[in-house]
């Protein structure tokens, strides 16, 4: 007998909750921290039986963001669907729409390793032959994705060898600016004379190990070098700016509200290749995830 579905405050409470504290709860077994796993129209998948009515050989996987749900994704109304969806009248054979959940508090480069695993059993274990892998990252999801092809990589994984896009959604690949700025303020408060300021500054040192790492863009375990992108992949990267002016100085100061344009193009990284890259001015971190627009910028870079 399945159990009733969770409702929807409670899902979101869940992945607030695990966003900011996530490795906490993991580790003390808390039913708060979210479980990875693969959804295909709501339904959690079993990786080693992979029950999917009329199965594509292409795999559009989209990965949220921090204290994100899958339904992040979800288009308004009169577009209907999401990215993934909207991606298959365009592409032979069709394709398959799944969403990625995880606990968006772990350590990024542990949820890289997970979903690695995952996509491993799953085109292992998928009805018919896996030819394409389309990779969608909103925010940290971006991260993820390109932890887990690292970690792919260096394990051998056969997966690898059908992916073919990775798109990077607001990633913050050179770190967050609110992330930053949360770690400047609790170093800060912890250096202060005053001991409630020092409270105050430990509170905010409380952030997940998730939220450490989007401060500096971190996708592998610490010490451990670069990452560059995944050779043999076409890499997209999807920027938004608040301001629907170019160059009004709020786009300057604060990007797409938690992302600067810079960040999400990756300039600070080394030996990038990039298949293609959009901006779109007056479109905010949020809705990068399910705007119209990326929409139709998707189905020209991917169909």
């Amino acid at each position: 007998m399945s159990s009733a579905p969770m409702p929807r405050w409670q899902r979101h409470t869940s992945a607030i909750a695990s966003g900011f504290l996530g490795d906490w709860l993991e580790s003390r077994r808390n039913p708060l921290a979210v479980t990875l796993a693969l959804l295909h129209r709501g339904t959690e998948l079993d990786p080693a039986r992979p029950d999917i009515d009329e199965p594509s050989g292409t795999l559009c996987i989209s990965i949220h963001g921090l204290m994100e749900l899958d339904t992040v994704w979800r288009l308004p109304d009169a577009f209907g669907g999401s990215y993934g969806a909207s991606l298959s009248a365009g592409i032979r054979g069709g394709v398959t729409d799944l969403v990625l959940r995880y606990n968006t508090g772990r350590p990024i480069y542990r949820n890289g390793d997970d979903l690695s695993e995952l996509l491993e059993r799953v085109v292992a274990s998928w009805p018919v032959p896996v030819t394409r892998i389309i990779l969608l990252g909103h925010s940290m999801g971006g991260l993820v994705i390109r932890s887990a092809c690292e970690s792919g990589k260096t394990a051998g994984h056969q997966w690898l060898n059908a992916l073919s896009d990775c798109v990077y959604i607001g990633s913050p690949h050179d770190g967050s600016w609110l992330a930053r700025g949360a770690r400047s303020v609790a170093g800060m408060l912890n250096d202060m004379p005053r001991d409630y300021l020092k409270v105050i500054g430990e509170v905010i040192d409380l952030r997940s190990s998730g939220i450490r790492n989007l401060s500096r863009g971190d996708i592998l375990e610490q010490d451990t070098g670069e990452a560059p992108l995944l050779p043999g992949a076409r890499h997209y990267v999807v920027c938004g700016l608040l301001s629907r002016s170019r160059t009004h100085p709020v786009n300057a100061w604060f990007g797409d509200a938690l992302v600067h344009e810079a960040s999400a193009q990756g300039r600070e990284q080394s030996g990038w290749q990039l298949a293609g890259m959009a901006t779109f001015p007056g479109i905010d971190h949020i809705r990068l995830a399910h705007h119209p627009d990326v929409a139709t910028q998707l189905q020209e870079w991917l169909v």
